[in-house]
């Protein structure tokens, strides 16, 4: 059995980066649909982000089991402790982003500044995560700031088209 990731494993996996997209291209989507209700965005936002996550959490489990190369007989539910491991980046990806959002909710910041302040958020995280990859490379500086912009834009460009296909 693989050793249970760190926190920090999971805020940097595939999923967690993932999570970030998903969520910022929802909360742009659904802030289009609802452009006077944060309570909506943040609801619809929070809802189907969950929904994306439980097939991430079934395909991971499914994946895992099917996995001939483990050397040792996996159990099912070895398998689906495994996708809810995996998987769990996507569900921590969303709490930075969403804490604008239920300022929003709360009067705090207007509709239009928490939603805008969610996107930024999601933003900025690309732009670190970025960073750590060149970091965790041993790369200069410089190369981890111009990767982390990079990765932030790339985000961006991602972000901007997933909700407009919401």
């Amino acid at each position: 059995m693989q050793p249970k990731p760190s926190p920090l494993r999971r805020l940097t996996s595939s999923s967690a980066i993932y999570g970030t997209v998903v969520y910022a291209g929802l909360v742009g989507a659904s802030s289009v649909y609802e452009e006077d209700d944060v309570e909506q965005v943040l609801i619809t936002s929070a809802l189907t982000l969950i929904v994306f996550w439980l097939a991430h959490v079934y395909s991971a489990a499914l994946a895992h089991h099917g996995d001939d190369r483990h050397e040792a007989l996996v159990t099912l539910g070895a398998s689906i402790r495994h996708g809810f491991q995996e998987s769990s980046g996507m569900l921590l990806s969303a709490v930075l982003p969403t804490i604008p959002l239920v300022f929003g909710v709360a009067g705090v910041l207007s509709h239009e500044h928490a939603v805008i302040l969610a996107l930024q958020v999601s933003t900025l995280m690309l732009f670190v995560l970025g960073c750590a990859a060149f970091v965790v490379r041993g790369s200069r500086w410089w190369w981890c700031l111009l990767g982390g912009v990079a990765t932030a834009l790339f985000g961006i460009v991602i972000i901007l088209l997933e909700a407009g296909t919401h």
